[in-house]
């Protein structure tokens, strides 16, 4: 039995999603009335319409949670922030980073709290995460930094993440879905990085727990459920493209590892462009367009939010089209490719 309850802070984001937000809060109530960790939860609204910050009134009043309204949308990074600035300065021994699309059962916190207990290093601990609609459908289960090849390997394979993990601890990283973080470990890194906004700061903070000496680990015998995103790449808005390229070559450009830096802004703005070109191929223009500006903004060191109520600068166009004459040879080769996957899609 351990002699002091560890206490964990929960922090759960809403941007103009309080149905979700709701029902996740609700389903959270046993685990608030924990016996075995001291839990509370902050749950911070990050600029929502007013129609859908009125729709989380609902929650006030319940014991042990807090809701905190932004203003503004603070984006992943800023919002949990606000909840991970709390917990260091309250001395809380952990803080839960959980979407509120996500499914996590009475126990998941404990089992968590318990796995850290057994791995004093971890400064960030993820549950294997699967699709809502289908158990067996493997969202998450580990992830590695592939320096040399300047990607992420995230695998479907327990095997394989096992073996990673093991192999690899130092290269490690986990998804900021549910993660389970060691605020001491925060009080040396420092609160996750507000300039990515969203997507890449799971990334940046497991580069940077690992620079620290600290791990990031999936505990294979935790699993919650998770509303993945269905559908394919190219429907997703706008914001998206830009935020994937800019935060991309944020990312490699910041961490990647001095053997592998040979060539190493030419590699990374040759990626950026060539999934531009992939979007233009496709006539998606506007899409196109944002992960071209995002390639801008990261040339001129501009963070944050993006803003896409802009002209794309003729720089970055005439990038663009000199870029698509070094990319005709793959953006050929993926045209045919594509072409011939519809065509066996309609013969079957």
């Amino acid at each position: 039995m351990r002699a002091v309850t560890p206490s964990v802070l929960v922090s759960i984001l809403n941007w103009n999603k309080p149905e979700d937000t709701v029902r996740c809060v609700r389903a959270l109530r046993s685990t608030l009335e924990s016996s075995t960790v001291e839990v509370s939860l902050l749950l911070i609204d990050n600029g929502s319409r007013r129609e859908c910050v009125e729709a989380l009134q609902v929650l006030e009043g319940l014991p042990n949670v807090r809701i905190h309204y932004e203003p503004e949308n603070l984006g992943f990074a800023g919002g949990h922030n606000i909840a991970i600035r709390q917990a260091i300065a309250e001395g809380t021994d952990f803080i839960w980073l959980l979407n509120s699309d996500a499914e996590v059962g009475d126990d998941t916190l404990a089992r968590l709290v318990d796995a850290m207990a057994d791995r004093p290093r971890c400064g960030a601990l993820s549950p294997m995460i699967v699709a809502a609609h289908d158990a067996a459908a493997i969202d998450f289960c580990g992830a590695v930094h592939d320096w040399p090849r300047l990607r992420s390997l995230r695998t479907s394979s327990l095997e394989e993440s096992r073996r990673l993990q093991h192999e690899h601890p130092q290269d490690m990283w986990v998804t900021g879905t549910a993660v389970l973080l060691r605020v001491e470990a925060l009080r040396e890194t420092g609160p996750l990085d507000a300039r990515y906004f969203a997507y890449y700061e799971d990334d940046d903070i497991g580069a940077r727990l690992s620079r620290a000496g600290w791990t990031s680990e999936v505990d294979f015998d935790t699993v919650i459920r998770h509303d993945c995103l269905d559908g394919l790449l190219r429907n997703r808005p706008a914001y998206y493209f830009y935020l994937m390229n800019r935060n991309h070559l944020m990312f490699w450009h910041a961490h990647t590892p001095a053997p592998h830096r040979r060539f190493l802004r030419a590699r990374l703005l040759q990626h950026a462009l060539f999934e531009a070109n992939k979007l233009r191929q496709d006539g998606l223009d506007a899409k196109s367009d944002a992960a071209m500006l995002g390639i801008y903004d990261f040339l001129r060191g501009t963070h944050g939010a993006p803003k896409l109520d802009r002209k794309l600068p003729w720089t970055a166009a005439a990038a663009r089209i000199l870029s698509r004459v070094l990319h005709a040879s793959a953006l050929s080769k993926r045209r045919k490719t594509l072409a011939a996957q519809a065509r066996e899609a309609m013969s079957a």
